[in-house]
């Protein structure tokens, strides 16, 4: 599959930054998250397409070793200075039957940040092996119905 360009409105865009200014220069996360936000068209909120992934999105996701799971995309709690590391496996999770919770401060989370419906990523696993996850559907996304300042 061809990857698709990155896509991200300007409200996330701006914070994010904001999440990744208060982080250490080392710290790993913020540097791949700051990335994307480099390689990612940033449009304006009521321009965002339907199709993509944006924060405070719910998220349909199958994986090759993971299975089908929904979670939503959400800002890392600042009480907590939550860092979700869920990025190696999610199997252990995949039963439930609502959406979890996915900090966009994990490899997972960065991750899917702009993507389409359909597109695919790799994530590494403890074990060595890839998962393959897939984004199915997009449950809800609050650009869609005019939620510009969640």
């Amino acid at each position: 599959m061809t990857r698709q360009c990155l896509i991200i409105n300007r409200l996330d865009a701006d914070r994010l930054q904001r999440l990744i200014d208060s982080h250490q220069q080392d710290d790993e996360l913020a540097t791949r998250l700051e990335s994307r936000l480099i390689q990612a068209e940033i449009v304006d909120p009521d321009q965002f397409p339907a199709d993509r992934v944006s924060m405070r999105s719910q998220l349909r996701l199958t994986g090759s070793r993971s299975g089908e799971s929904e979670w939503v995309l959400h800002y890392p709690d600042p009480l907590h200075e939550e860092r979700m590391e869920i990025s190696r496996s999610i199997t252990a999770v995949c039963e439930r039957e609502t959406a979890l919770p996915l900090c966009i401060m994990s490899p997972l989370g960065i991750a899917l940040l702009g993507l389409p419906i359909g597109e695919s990523i790799s994530l590494p696993e403890d074990n060595g092996e890839n998962d393959v996850i897939r984004i199915d559907a997009i449950v809800h996304q609050p650009e869609a119905y005019g939620m510009f300042h969640l």
